[in-house]
């Protein structure tokens, strides 16, 4: 805690008197009254032991009684109002899943007497925090600040209560407490502080700072870019002979990669999106690759769309139409920050029917799922119907559950049969691949952390041959 008399502005840090919401018994009251009642005990055996004494021991516990419950009621009566107690929060303006934060809550004792605090803030079920509650101590027209972190585990809004303290009485017999502050909200979003590293890198810094390599090819796009002076390397179909002549010396044409193009990310919001790998569920970490791999295509001049399907609710982010230009990721941040996975099974027939009559020019469709062994029939229908008009690509999440069960040492009969099962479950998982490869349809299978290096691999290799 560290005094802090900066001017606070805005609504988030407005500072608002507090609410009085009742008084009750201190622990250093009830411990006063738990030893002046075993003092009882005392003078009870001092009656039966040395009944002389007793007389003098009864009067000296009743004298102490006497003051003890005259110092609770004057510390009851100067106590039960805090006057001039002000308070503040400053939470962040946005969250990132799993990222710490700090939120920072501003005190100020305008009163006339000296206040110690307990300090409490009435956290949203998605935060957590270590940092609460706290001891504050104020000196009469004196303001403190207190800083606790706080980490999301969970995205969507967040609804902050009332600032909460516990205040004690002069002498620490009551605590009276009090509400400060306002009820406000922030929106927790998923981790995007991948995207706000690259923001400031070219497109070729941002692949360096994913650890991508592009290989080089110059000048060979589809959209004309400039004229130069010709290179040693430059095919003789980039000369332009015109100004060549003109200026007398060879001039070739430079070309860069279509622009203007749309990607369609169809994302499954079904239940086995719940399946968690590490810290993150499945539905996370695909948020995560969707939005890094939509901010390098959306730099790439591309557009950026969303489809999402087999979701519990989807009436605030299951469909964007496709979105370009700087601020298409703030839009496309928005309308899924508060998105999660259902329960249902995912209908990719339905949901293929859907995109096309909502997406009639042709697109990069990326779909985002979890496969098993089972879909193959209607997710071999889905793609067939897609593929009729769009690039398809199935990402699929492998979870590494399985992986790690198969390195496991097999010691008992148990352990084989599962080591079987998930060989079997593997093997069906592959030969489902295969046959998505044959259809001509791109697939990315990758762990749930590596997903976003692999889809943003996979677009700049589409983008650089010229399939997109």
């Amino acid at each position: 805690m560290s005094k802090d008399t900066a001017a606070l502005t805005g609504s988030a840090a407005e500072t608002v008197g507090n609410r009085t919401a009742g008084t009750r018994p201190s622990r250093r009251l009830v411990t006063l009254l738990g030893y002046w009642s075993l003092a009882a005990l005392a003078v009870t055996a001092a009656r039966i032991w040395s009944p002389p004494s007793a007389t003098a021991l009864a009067n000296l516990w009743w004298c102490a009684g006497a003051l003890l419950f005259g110092a609770a009621l004057l510390d009851f009566l100067t106590g039960r109002r805090v006057a001039g107690l002000e308070g503040s929060r400053r939470p962040p303006g946005n969250l990132a899943l799993g990222v710490p934060n700090q939120v920072r809550l501003t005190l100020r004792n305008l009163g006339p007497r000296r206040l110690c605090l307990n300090v409490c803030d009435a956290l949203p079920a998605q935060l957590h925090t270590d940092g609460l509650p706290r001891r504050a101590l104020l000196e009469p027209q004196q303001e403190v600040t207190i800083d606790y972190p706080l980490v999301p585990h969970r995205r969507g809004r967040a609804d902050f209560g009332c600032i909460e303290v516990l205040a004690d009485s002069p002498w620490g017999l009551w605590q009276t407490k009090a509400t400060l502050g306002r009820p406000e909200s922030v929106k927790v979003y998923p981790n995007f502080l991948g995207i706000s590293s690259l923001q400031a890198l070219s497109t070729e810094q941002s692949l360096r700072f994913l650890g991508l390599h592009q290989r080089q090819r110059r000048g060979e796009g589809m959209d004309f870019r400039q004229l130069r002076e010709y290179r040693e390397g430059d095919s003789q179909r980039q000369v332009d002979w015109r100004a060549s002549a003109r200026l007398r010396k060879l001039v070739s044409r430079e070309y860069q990669d279509e622009r203007d193009q749309e990607i369609v990310y169809m994302l499954d919001c079904g239940r086995r999106m719940h399946a968690k790998d590490g810290e993150l569920s499945h539905f996370d970490h695909a948020l995560n690759a969707l939005l890094l791999s939509a901010y390098v295509a959306i730099k790439q001049g591309d557009a950026v769309g969303l489809e999402a399907f087999a979701a519990d609710n989807t009436s605030t982010g299951g469909r964007l139409p496709p979105v370009k230009g700087e601020g298409g990721i703030n839009l496309l941040l928005n309308h899924v920050y508060d998105l999660h996975s259902g329960t249902a099974n995912p209908d990719y027939i339905s949901s293929a029917e859907q995109l096309l009559a909502a997406h009639p020019r042709r697109a990069l469709v990326i779909l985002i799922t979890n496969l098993r062994d089972e879909d193959s029939d209607e997710l071999l229908a889905a793609v067939r119907l897609l593929s009729r008009r769009h690039l398809v690509m199935v990402a699929s999440l492998r979870e590494t559950a399985v992986d790690e069960l198969l390195r496991r040492p097999v010691r008992t009969f148990g352990e084989a049969v599962d080591t079987a099962a998930a060989r079997d479950f593997l093997q069906r998982r592959v030969q489902l691949l295969q046959q998505l490869r044959a259809r001509n349809v791109l697939v990315v299978d990758s762990e749930p952390r590596h997903l976003h290096m692999a889809l943003v691999q996979t677009y700049w290799e589409l983008k650089r041959c010229g399939r997109i």
